[in-house]
């Protein structure tokens, strides 16, 4: 409740003190995760879902152990579910939402990495697992998996259902009458330098078409992925032409985002709350069950 505090203070013309962020790190986790207005906000959101995810990892390797199996084999079952099959290029900035606007255009400059460029991660390592170790995990490692993310499925769901109703919000900014006239310069612009039209509508759309092009090929479930240096050199020219075109746009979003995320707080107050009280308690139960491995 505090970071939710600290918002609505912030529409008050107040600002929160040193000790409150402290006290407010799980609700400044929530707001950046499920209902952020700036990059600083994502970047919480994202410590929050590492907090839940390695909490969840442990518990996974728990129910492991409790089948006989050793370390090696417990991180390569983790390894094996393949949670996260393709890996993004390094240089790739993860804290942003450049759809609405929260991208660093700097950072997007100097990498020259708008899209994210996917590859194939490498094969669980093995080492030290035999074949029927393998065979035997294939029969766990689901109901495992199942068992370690129990305990934050409901917040996952209901954070899912605030978050809907946040980009809601976003949309009818995007939308507003205040936005179109910066949204169509951007559009001219970009069909200017090649890009489609069916690109050039929203950022999303340009975001959604480039991420499409560096990408294409990549999610096909045979056959070797496309070669990774073109599809960086057209991450770059296209990054270029964002940064050139989307600067007035993003700007504009930038300053408008705070406020939005202000009058929606407001409005969802309950919710909001009630979220940060269920993200509390859940890393709470996910704390006391991986202390209880001990």
């Amino acid at each position: 409740m505090v970071a939710v505090a600290a918002i609505v203070l912030a529409g008050c013309g107040k600002q929160g003190s040193a000790g409150v962020t402290a006290l407010g790190k799980i609700g400044a986790g929530v707001t950046g995760e499920y209902i952020p207005a700036s990059m600083s906000q994502i970047a919480d959101g994202t410590e929050f879902q590492q907090t839940l995810s390695t909490l969840e990892k442990e518990l996974f390797e728990d129910c492991i152990r409790g089948y006989g199996f050793g370390p090696q084999a417990q991180a390569y079952a983790f390894a094996n579910l393949d949670l996260m099959p393709l890996q993004a290029m390094s240089g790739y900035t993860q804290n942003q939402e450049a759809a609405v606007g929260l991208v660093n255009l700097g950072s997007v400059a100097r990498s020259g990495m708008l899209a994210a460029v996917y590859y194939a991660g490498a094969r669980p390592n093995a080492a030290g697992v035999s074949s029927a170790e393998q065979r035997a995990l294939q029969a766990d490692q689901w109901r495992c998996w199942s068992k370690a993310s129990q305990p934050a499925r409901h917040l996952s769901q209901v954070g899912f259902a605030l978050w809907r109703q946040w980009y809601s919000a976003e949309v009818r900014m995007l939308t507003s009458a205040q936005v179109r006239p910066a949204t169509k310069v951007f559009g001219t612009c970009v069909t200017h330098q090649g890009a489609p039209r069916t690109a050039s509508e929203s950022l999303g759309q340009f975001l959604d078409w480039l991420q499409r092009q560096v990408n294409r090929g990549v999610y096909r479930s045979v056959g070797p992925l496309p070669a990774v240096q073109p599809r960086q050199q057209l991450d770059a020219h296209w990054s270029k032409v964002f940064t050139k075109c989307a600067t007035p746009l993003v700007t504009l979003l930038q300053r408008m985002l705070p406020g939005a995320q202000q009058t929606f707080v407001q409005e969802h107050f309950g919710q909001v709350t009630a979220l940060e009280k269920l993200a509390t308690t859940t890393v709470s139960a996910l704390e006391q069950l991986t202390e209880r491995q001990f």
